[in-house]
């Protein structure tokens, strides 16, 4: 499969959307939710229910890198929109309606969440700031006690309890040490652990608090890109004109 998709990756090229899809159409064809390459394990498929489509396509396109840039995929990826910057219908049509859903799943449930939880925190800043009160390291454990009603690492606690009551498979995907993999798996525990305590109206608004910080986010890393490449243009256009001011005394 991997030697397909660097065919196809190969023959359609770096510009243009075509490997992209190429890639979303590998990973609608990937068998499995789980894999060990090397030291690292690599989890797609969280509960059986939250796909990590952007794990798979790095892991996939690592493989690639020969036919494209690792800055140009990493740039797609990196992005925080919904549907890989395609329109819905093609998403959904490329990555199989299953797939297609568990990632709406894994975005929701882990993306959002994440940033649900730094906008809380900031909101927590803020108020203490408000207040008069000094800064400290507790607006994050407030923003949990808020969101969740308890401590992180108290909830940590009941997140590898109930972990540790699944399968012996299953509960060795969320080892005690907090890999990239279990901490998705903690985010999306709290998400579902939201959704049961709090009313239809309070989620609704939750979750555009979440989106909204998302999306400041995403305006916020745009913004950088675009500072850093004036910045690169500015520096190769002060080169060309320090060697344009020097090649008449070279001559």
């Amino acid at each position: 499969m991997i030697s397909r998709l660097k065919s196809e990756v190969l023959l359609v090229g770096p510009v243009g959307d075509a490997w992209k899809l190429a890639v979303l159409e590998a990973i609608a064809a990937w068998p499995t939710a789980q894999e060990q390459v090397g030291d690292d394990l690599y989890v797609y498929l969280i509960g059986g229910e939250a796909f990590d489509w952007q794990l798979l396509a790095k892991r996939l396109l690592r493989e690639c890198e020969a036919e494209i840039d690792q800055d140009v995929w990493w740039d797609w990826l990196s992005a925080p929109v919904l549907f890989a910057g395609f329109e819905e219908a093609d998403f959904m049509r490329s990555v199989g309606v299953d797939k297609g859903r568990a990632h709406l799943s894994y975005f929701y449930g882990v993306t959002v969440e994440q940033s649900l939880v730094t906008a809380v925190e900031e909101e927590v800043t803020h108020r203490r700031v408000g207040a008069g009160r000094p800064l400290s390291d507790h607006s994050l454990e407030l923003a949990y006690e808020t969101l969740y009603g308890n401590t992180r690492d108290q909830l940590w606690e009941v997140f590898k309890l109930e972990a540790g009551s699944m399968s012996a498979r299953d509960a060795g995907r969320h080892r005690d040490e907090h890999s990239l993999g279990s901490e998705d798996a903690f985010t999306y525990w709290l998400f579902k652990l939201r959704m049961e305590r709090s009313d239809p109206a309070k989620i609704a608004s939750d979750t555009r608090k979440g989106l909204a910080k998302l999306e400041r986010m995403r305006q916020n890393d745009v913004r950088r890109r675009k500072l850093v490449h004036a910045d690169a243009m500015h520096r190769q256009m002060s080169k060309k004109r320090r060697r344009t001011r020097k090649a008449p005394a070279e001559s």
